[in-house]
């Protein structure tokens, strides 16, 4: 194995004959005197490898048995060294060049591939002459203000693809003054961009392109109103679960319908507190529940700190029940109170099972009995927390109420 490692090493390196011949390019006394000392380490090192010529000694598995309490492990490091000795042995005895030269079909394919290669050389170079010249030509062509068309312009291909990305035909270039890639040219255009911008309202809007709101797009539509963005947007991820990146350009008219339908449920339960309110105090002003005082300057302020408010609630209710592994346990009621575990016994006579995670799990699974539970549906949901809120003496406001039970109907 030594041996073997041996002859591997000296043929992968370079031989030391050939780095002595290194010591010419060495320059200064420094220099002299360290690779002075490199050859006579070398030559010691030459010489202490010539003398060992005993042989290798092999692996004295008895005093290894006698020093190792696991003799599992220890037959399986001795039956894979023999293996792997039997194999080096192996492929030591094999004659891999007169294997190679017995080799006598196949080297078709080789010679192809030979072909091959030359013929991807022969392309390559011929790319770099094409880009060498091209190149050649590009520094030669005269500056911007020197384009003739009578000239050359129609044999220089480069030159034509340059007239055609930045339209020289046009006469909104003075080419004989403007530069299409110069930073002075992007400046003037961006200055004009922004001039048709500022205009007329900040949205490019002139007297020749002045448009009524229902004949712009609904971009535009949802960038001068708000709120109906936020509600079109609610009602749209709520629908249909998706992304807000893919909301659509214009819904389709039955969710128009349905929103204005769920608007409406909610402003009818609004409008009657309202009046209930207004009637029994004789107030001057009175607003509508979960509305500011002044709709039209504060709204949106306030809708938004109401959206981010729900979103917060959410967000800890969602923590909660991922926290006690409730989240998406379909299969199993959890149960945390008393009545809960007194509805889930009532749901199959107490025929299944309760399973508990831990004592850090602050919950326990009940599996009914017989067929898997079904998904429960939003609304009954929504039932079962208003139920349960009005038992232990609260109650969702009116208002609220109205508008979460809109929601799973949605």
């Amino acid at each position: 194995m030594a041996k073997m490692m041996r002859r591997s090493i000296r043929r992968a390196l370079p031989g030391r004959d050939r780095w002595h011949a290194l010591q010419e390019y060495a320059t200064g006394e420094a220099n002299v005197e360290e690779f002075r000392l490199l050859r006579a380490r070398d030559s010691a090192v030459s010489s202490v490898v010539a003398t060992q010529s005993a042989p290798t000694k092999t692996i004295d598995w008895a005093s290894w048995e006698s020093k190792i309490s696991n003799k599992e492990t220890l037959q399986c490091l001795k039956d894979f060294h023999s293996q792997q000795s039997a194999l080096l042995d192996a492929v030591l005895k094999e004659n891999h060049l007169g294997a190679v030269h017995e080799q006598k079909a196949g080297w078709e394919l080789f010679d192809e591939a030979k072909v091959s290669c030359s013929k991807s050389v022969e392309k390559s170079q011929q790319i770099l002459r094409n880009g060498a010249r091209a190149l050649w030509i590009s520094f030669q062509n005269p500056p911007v203000n020197m384009l003739s068309q009578s000239e050359w312009l129609d044999a220089d291909q480069y030159w034509q693809a340059f007239v055609e990305k930045h339209h020289f035909y046009h006469n909104h270039i003075a080419s004989a003054v403007e530069d299409p890639e110069s930073k002075e040219y992007d400046a003037k255009q961006k200055a004009d961009l922004l001039k048709k911008w500022e205009a007329f309202d900040g949205r490019g809007t002139v007297r020749q392109n002045n448009k009524l709101l229902y004949q712009r797009p609904s971009y535009e539509y949802y960038d001068l109103y708000r709120g109906t963005l936020i509600e079109h947007m609610i009602f749209y991820l709520t629908k249909t679960g998706g992304d807000a990146r893919l909301f659509p350009e214009n819904m389709p008219v039955q969710w128009f319908a349905e929103i204005y339908d769920t608007r409406f449920k909610i402003y009818n339960v609004l409008q009657r507190r309202k009046r209930l309110e207004h009637e029994s105090t004789l107030k001057r002003a009175v607003h509508h529940d979960f509305h500011p005082e002044d709709l039209e300057h504060d709204g949106e302020g306030h809708f938004g700190k109401l959206i981010a408010r729900e979103t917060a609630v959410t967000e800890l209710t969602v923590g909660r029940l991922m926290g006690n592994y409730i989240l998406f346990s379909d299969a199993y009621i959890p149960v945390q109170s008393g009545m809960a575990f007194y509805r889930a016994v009532q749901a199959d006579g107490g025929k299944g099972t309760f399973y508990s995670l831990g004592a850090d799990v602050h919950c326990l699974f009940y599996k009914p009995a017989g067929e898997a539970l079904t998904t429960p549906d939003p609304k009954e949901c929504f039932t079962a927390l208003a139920d349960h809120a009005s038992m232990t003496g609260r109650r969702f406001e009116v208002g609220y109420a109205a508008a979460f039970e809109c929601f799973t109907d949605v």
